[in-house]
């Protein structure tokens, strides 16, 4: 039997008397596809910071990978890759500058980034687009590129917002 990617037992976000996520249970298992369905303000982007260990559980159970999000918060991050609702690109670099320095982040060689870099640019069909600034670039390969970004260290798992 393999580990869950993600368990949560009774996870409650709170943000002072405001209870964003409200004890709820859900597991993903490996190879699946899982989504949180809900109208703005139902708690799911604090779900997935809860999850990418960038926010603190306020009560229930949560592992990722069989990790505590609290104790293994940088070990957890290495493994995920994280699309944002907002692209969050650095629009004064090009798309390979922005790739390159996402990639250092994880400490990879610069070898294996550029080696990934043009895996990821012809996944995401940007290879013509890959020394332009991204300030040039339509929304559509906006968003492109933050999905490639968020491959670049072979994620155990992905978030998307």
């Amino acid at each position: 039997m393999t580990e869950a990617l993600v368990r949560a037992t009774d996870l409650t976000k709170k943000f002072g008397d405001f209870t964003a996520v409200d004890s709820v249970d859900f597991i993903v298992e490996p190879g699946e596809v899982f989504g949180f369905l809900g109208p703005n303000g139902a708690g799911k982007s604090s779900t997935m910071k809860m999850i990418g260990s960038v926010s603190p559980v306020t009560s229930g159970q949560l592992t990722v990978f069989g990790l505590d999000p609290d104790a293994d918060g940088a070990e957890i991050r290495s493994r995920l890759g994280v699309v944002p609702q907002d692209n969050l690109l650095d629009t004064e670099l090009t798309v390979f500058e922005n790739l390159f320095i996402y990639g250092r982040y994880f400490d990879l060689p610069k070898a294996t980034i550029r080696q990934r870099i043009d895996e990821l640019l012809d996944f995401a069909q940007l290879e013509e687009r890959r020394n332009d600034l991204v300030e040039q670039l339509s929304g559509g390969m906006k968003r492109r590129l933050t999905i490639a970004r968020a491959l670049i260290n072979q994620p155990d798992l992905m978030l998307l917002d």
